[in-house]
């Protein structure tokens, strides 16, 4: 997903300025493209700020969320897919994400050409994209905030300054109500459309369930795991490609480095809020269980958190399997030796937490 695109003008100087206007010849066309966009994104926000003036002031969202957890690559885009097939669900659209200071004008005026769009396939695991289907809450934060590491991928540089926004726990007071108030008012800008419960994915969400919990007192927690060794080779791909796309500098890192340390920070956090949590509010699956036998894993959440009755979504779930039964994940190389013992000596406590074994 680019990133920025949904960026305000005043922002987006705000942010280059930061950085000193530090740019890389070849970003130079998209950063172009962001300037025009956040120019129009600014023009068309004028109308989302009426609404929002004259109707979510007062809106409150109806059930508190469903919040979808899990470290990038482990398999909840498919539990989120899966999940919003049951119609009593809404959730962030993704062109609501792309624009999110401009979304209720983009659809008064832009709707048709939204549902007739194209759906295209995600670079770095062939998932459908389109504009309609879910997408993570977590990109429109960083468009509106600029406090989120997904701002770091952007401006490497500064990977680490933007990493603090990962938990929210070491940051200023005043960013964090900042983060809350934001985060607050983007749910209810989604939910003015969408009138139901909305189901959210975005993995910056597992290390904060402290804060979610705070703002949503009776939200659901579903959390996926999977391979250690498949999220990391998943992880890597995924900065070669979508993160290496939008990074706007001159600038290289140790990508191995720094998914073996975002991942351990993220579940340093996820474990220290864990306990705030319990069994009628929180649920962890396997990847691998879920891949095999998906429906009976959907039953499993349903039954176990209460986010509804299964036979609502099952005929859908049914068809979406059946219509999906072909799809051919990414296949990687085994891990060169060394490499693999280092994740494992670095991460043994997730492996040993959810019983994966070296082998």
């Amino acid at each position: 997903m680019d990133s920025l695109y949904g960026i305000l003008f005043s922002n987006w100087m705000k942010l280059l300025a930061k950085h000193f206007f530090s740019i890389s010849f070849k970003a130079l066309p998209q950063v172009v493209v962001i300037t025009f966009l956040s120019l129009r994104n600014s023009f068309y926000s004028r109308y989302d700020k009426r609404i929002e003036k004259e109707f979510l002031k007062n809106l409150n969202l109806e059930k508190d969320p469903i919040f979808i957890l899990g470290h990038w690559r482990s398999g909840t885009t498919f539990l989120h897919n899966l999940l919003s097939l049951d119609s009593n669900f809404a959730y962030p659209r993704i062109y609501q994400i792309i624009h999110p200071t401009a979304f209720l004008y983009i659809n008064t005026k832009y709707k048709n050409f939204i549902e007739t769009k194209e759906a295209k396939r995600r670079t770095m695991d062939n998932v459908k994209h389109h504009p309609l289907l879910p997408g993570e809450e977590e990109f429109a934060m960083a468009a509106i905030t600029l406090k989120s590491p997904i701002v770091g991928w952007v401006f490497p540089s500064k990977y680490e300054y933007y990493e603090k926004y990962l938990c929210l726990k070491d940051i200023p007071a005043v960013d964090l109500n900042d983060w809350k108030e934001t985060y607050t008012n983007y749910l209810k800008k989604v939910t003015y459309l969408e009138k139901k419960q909305l189901i959210l994915k975005s993995p910056t969400n597992t290390a904060r369930i402290k804060f979610l919990k705070e703002l949503y007192p009776n939200a659901k927690f579903i959390h996926i795991h999977r391979n250690p060794f498949n999220v990391f080779l998943s992880t890597k791909k995924l900065h070669e490609t979508a993160i290496a796309k939008t990074n706007f500098q001159n600038f290289t890192y140790d990508v191995t480095e720094r998914i073996l340390n975002t991942y351990d920070t993220l579940y340093k956090c996820f474990f220290d809020d864990k306990e705030l949590l319990n069994e009628s509010n929180f649920i962890d699956i396997s990847f691998e269980d879920l891949e095999s036998n998906a429906a009976e894993t959907i039953k499993k959440i349903y039954e176990t958190v209460g986010i509804g009755d299964f036979e609502n979504i099952k005929p859908a779930l049914e068809k979406y399997l059946e219509e999906n039964k072909d799809y051919k994940k990414n296949i990687y190389p085994p891990i060169e030796e060394n490499l693999k013992k280092k994740i494992y000596e670095r991460w043994k406590k997730y492996f040993d937490y959810w019983g994966y074994n070296y082998n």
